[in-house]
């Protein structure tokens, strides 16, 4: 039995996607002006399905066999890299090879904030009524 129940660690496991998926398109941006570069992507909606069709959370990251992993186990990949893909390239790479589109990196990068803001205020709510209910109940 979970403690808090499984929406709150699907609505976890989203938070460290979608931060996941602002570092790739930070790099990206970061990235624009690199020759031979190519533009990278986090598929949000694919790796929450297959969160959520494997029953279990996503793994610590973890940066010496000594951290903590999940229950005990030694976790051999990163968390940030088992779901980072190479994009597709949807148009016509620039001559020195780079993919990224900055206008399109830009637009991602404002769309996944807003993502960020919608499910870290489902979390806030669950935790508040949560906190009500222990509050508010009479011993």
């Amino acid at each position: 039995m979970e403690l808090f129940g499984k929406i709150y660690s699907t609505l976890d496991d989203s938070l460290n996607v979608l931060s996941e998926r602002q570092n790739v398109i930070a790099s990206n941006i970061a990235n624009a002006n690199t020759p031979g570069y190519k533009e990278k992507t986090v598929n949000f909606e694919k790796v929450m399905q297959d969160i959520v069709n494997s029953g279990s959370s996503l793994k610590l990251k973890t940066n010496s066999p000594k951290d903590f992993t999940n229950l005990g186990l030694n976790n051999s990949e990163s968390f940030g890299n088992a779901f980072v893909e190479k994009q597709k390239v949807q148009s016509v790479p620039a001559l020195d090879g780079n993919t990224v589109n900055l206008s399109s990196q830009m637009a991602e990068m404002s769309s996944n904030a807003i993502r960020f803001q919608a499910v870290a205020g489902l979390l806030t709510k669950k935790f508040s009524m949560l906190n009500y209910v222990i509050t508010q109940t009479a011993p």
